[in-house]
């Protein structure tokens, strides 16, 4: 398993099977031949003792294990381009700096994949490679930073948006209440009426304010307040109490039945997440434009 672990190589192919549904076109795109990927992808699977590929006669897929492992991978494979990336710009010695600041989901979950693509644009136009400096902060630290200078581009949850910033939309994200396999909410089968939902998460303007505008006004009822949303997971999964979390956060969680997806009535808890920054850098330098673009088109 440990060679397996190592072998950036054939974790990067077997994502890029999982892509193309097809050993043939993922061969075409890795620049190998068919035999070869197909040896590697057996190799892989001996390695690991699980089956990652379900091959029919139209096309390969991920297994649910496939599935996993390569979810797993990305934050490894993602860390490891960011170095080669790195270690490019220091030999070339010309590289460009761009410091960021990005609350925790939006870092954890979405700015490593932005960062491989920011890469990819980079080299495609022949660009001096950026290296980006990412500090982790709540959404109230990274408009601070922004503020203070310290961070060229800001990426928060909050729904109270600064007015003194420059901001733009990239995406909505919808929250969910997760509970453990063995709470009561887990087993229910009608949706969950709004006024018992609970709060054990980072999210709380987003719940308050969605509480607060119910007809009549709510408010949550909080068990445990915990610094990062891993703690609130493992909180949560302990049976703790039942939470609410960006689906991004627990996507591994519901695949394993760690946790369970409790249906809610009414309208989807929906957070927008927002770039800022700060009016005096408009227009963006090349660098931040280049990666404020990727978030948006992501």
């Amino acid at each position: 398993m440990s060679e397996a672990v190592h072998d950036l190589g054939a974790l990067r192919a077997l994502r890029e099977v999982g892509r193309q549904e097809s050993i043939a076109a993922a061969a075409t795109v890795l620049g190998v031949s068919q035999q070869a990927l197909s040896a590697r992808m057996r190799t892989l699977e001996r390695a690991v003792g699980v089956s990652l590929l379900a091959r029919s006669p139209t096309g390969t897929h991920l297994t649910e294990q496939g599935r996993l492992v390569v979810g797993w991978a990305e934050d490894v494979l993602d860390a490891a381009d960011r170095l080669e990336a790195g270690l490019r710009s220091i030999r070339s010695g010309v590289s460009r700096r761009l410091a960021i600041a990005a609350s925790q989901t939006i870092a954890e979950h979405l700015v490593p994949h932005w960062l491989v693509e920011l890469r990819a644009t980079e080299q495609a136009a022949d660009y001096a490679p950026t290296v980006v400096e990412l500090t982790v902060a709540n959404s109230t630290g990274v408009i601070e930073l922004v503020r203070d200078g310290k961070a060229g581009l800001g990426f928060i949850e909050t729904p109270q948006l600064p007015s003194d910033l420059v901001t733009t939309l990239l995406r909505d994200d919808e929250m969910l209440v997760v509970a453990a396999p063995g709470h009561p909410w887990a087993r229910r089968r009608t949706p969950l009426p709004l006024a018992e939902r609970e709060a054990g998460s980072g999210t709380r303007d987003t719940l308050t304010g969605h509480l607060a505008a119910q007809d009549p006004p709510l408010s949550a009822r909080i068990a445990m307040e915990l610094g990062t949303s891993a703690a609130v997971r493992s909180a949560i999964a302990a049976g703790v109490g039942p939470g609410v979390l960006s689906r991004l956060a627990v996507r591994d969680d519901l695949v394993l039945g760690r946790l369970v997806a409790v249906e809610v009535a009414g309208a989807p808890l929906i957070r927008r997440l927002t770039a800022v920054w700060r009016p005096d850098h408009v227009p963006l330098a090349p660098e931040a434009a280049r990666l404020l673009s990727v978030a948006q088109r992501a």
